[in-house]
């Protein structure tokens, strides 16, 4: 690989790392809102729950008429109770899915973290390598060149 390959992979691993991490605060922002939901559908689903033991602890009518109504507003209120209950399971999981994302966001940042940091350490040792090629080389031009101005 030449040096230019070697500053190509770098150039890559850092625009890989930036796109990780954005992926990563993007997921970070799905979680916490996916959470932020399932505490409203968990508050709205108890409150359905209250709502109809509440109202269906009370006396009922005398009335045919009112019965009618009283039986239909309870129906209403166990549907709104059972979609809450629906709500909460699905907002669970959504969280649970973002949780998952949030997981390989920060597998793969840490990945090419590690990618440039090993294209870093690859240019690094390139660059001592040639430094260290060229040093006997210049040690020795010094030398011969003392020695010619040491005789006369």
């Amino acid at each position: 690989m030449s040096d230019a390959q070697a500053k190509r992979r770098l150039t890559l691993a850092s625009r890989q790392l930036t796109l990780a991490k954005i992926a990563r605060r993007d997921a970070m922002a799905a979680l916490a809102n996916a959470v932020s939901e399932a505490a409203r559908s968990e508050v709205l689903a108890q409150r359905s729950h209250e709502l109809m033991r509440d109202y269906g602890g009370r006396p009922a009518s005398s009335t045919g008429a009112g019965l009618r109504q009283e039986s239909g507003f309870v129906r209403r209120l166990q549907e709104v109770a059972q979609q809450a209950d629906q709500a909460r399971k699905d907002t669970d999981l959504q969280a649970q899915w973002q949780a998952q994302s949030l997981a390989a966001a920060e597998t793969r940042a840490t990945r090419f973290e590690e990618r440039m940091e090993a294209a870093r350490r690859d240019i690094e040792a390139r660059k001592a390598n040639r430094e260290l090629a060229h040093a006997p080389v210049m040690a020795r031009k010094l030398l011969s060149s003392r020695r010619d101005t040491d005789e006369p």
